[in-house]
């Protein structure tokens, strides 16, 4: 649900108003990880958001009608945040990010969110932690696994 006054802000030609992404990576026994894409640290809620860049590309269909994963990329600023994603990867854990929007005016109120996906595919390198975000775990698996198509079924075409 966004606020009165976001709404406001976001339907002005032009205004001062700051949107930022809060970002929580978690895995289940370890204590949480919270981002924030500004260059100072947010509280929201009482929680600490640390500044860190990162992006999250969202996902577009490609010319072969396939849909290309969500992906997210932070930047391994701190070896921390590897360890992390290659310590819960390595037991088997699943590794969830959570992302809200909120107005830095008013960082307790969440405009949208918090989205939940599951981070999978995880790459870690000197410059990013990058990985697929999927709403779902079952998301890119082929449901129903089998398909209808010109050569096996023609009369359907």
């Amino acid at each position: 649900m966004t606020s009165e006054e976001a709404k406001v802000e976001l339907f002005k030609e032009e205004t001062d108003a700051v949107f930022l992404h809060l970002l929580k990576i978690s895995a289940e026994g370890r204590a949480d990880l919270r981002f924030v894409d500004n260059t100072e640290q947010v509280v929201s809620n009482g929680e600490a958001y640390l500044p860190v860049a990162f992006q999250i590309t969202l996902p577009e269909q490609n010319q072969d009608g396939t849909i290309s994963p969500c992906r997210l990329a932070v930047n391994n600023v701190d070896r921390a945040i590897a360890e992390y994603v290659k310590t819960a990867d390595g037991e088997g854990k699943k590794i969830y990010a959570s992302v809200s929007l909120v107005m830095a005016q008013t960082p307790d109120t969440i405009e949208r969110g918090p989205i939940e996906y599951v981070l999978r595919n995880i790459a870690v390198t000197s410059e990013s932690v990058s990985g697929e975000l999927y709403d779902s775990y079952l998301y890119d698996r082929k449901m129903p696994e089998g398909v209808y198509n010109p050569n096996d079924f023609p009369g359907l075409f």
